[in-house]
């Protein structure tokens, strides 16, 4: 007759006293030695009920994990529902004499809650080193909010066109 819950039969699980000098293992609760496999001493374990075997303790690991991962996930959602899409274009542009350009971008949220957009300004829509990146103020629902940012001049290159700058916001 097998169950989850049997009891094993006397004397099936070694619990003898160890010596300090023998090779011996620790009790887990009080740290007495056990013999070797043993992870309960007999004053923590006096019916001598068996320790959890390797695939019940990974199994217990895989769970937690995925129980971890699962709740992980819907913080994530939750914590972000309502946010974006902000619509961003390009509104006026300076350019400056070492090839830098002073750009205003106009950001609209569309989403339904207050939030703060990423946005990023780059030169012909190819995302490089010199693109502009940054993190607006909060935004009220359907607000649109002017920000300035400036790009860098691009290496190696000495004139830059404004008309052909490209800005997404998340």
């Amino acid at each position: 007759m097998g169950g989850m819950f049997r009891t094993p039969r006397p004397g099936s699980v070694p619990n003898t006293p160890v010596g300090p000098t023998e090779a011996h293992d620790s009790c887990v609760r009080c740290g007495r030695p056990t013999p070797l496999g043993v992870a309960l001493c007999q004053h923590d374990n006096p019916a001598r009920i068996k320790g959890p075997s390797a695939t019940q303790v990974h199994g217990t690991i895989v769970l937690g994990l995925l129980g971890g991962f699962a709740l992980f996930a819907l913080l994530a959602a939750l914590t972000t529902n309502g946010v974006g899409p902000f619509g961003a274009a390009v509104t006026g542009t300076a350019s400056q004499a070492d090839g830098a350009i002073e750009v205003v971008i106009r950001v609209t949220n569309d989403g339904t809650r207050t939030a703060a957009a990423s946005c990023r300004v780059s030169r012909g829509g190819v995302t490089g080193a010199s693109d502009a990146v940054f993190f607006t103020e909060p935004i009220a629902v359907g607000e649109m909010r002017d920000f300035s940012a400036l790009l860098p001049p691009p290496a190696g290159i000495t004139g830059s066109r404004p008309d052909a700058l490209a800005v997404r916001c998340n």
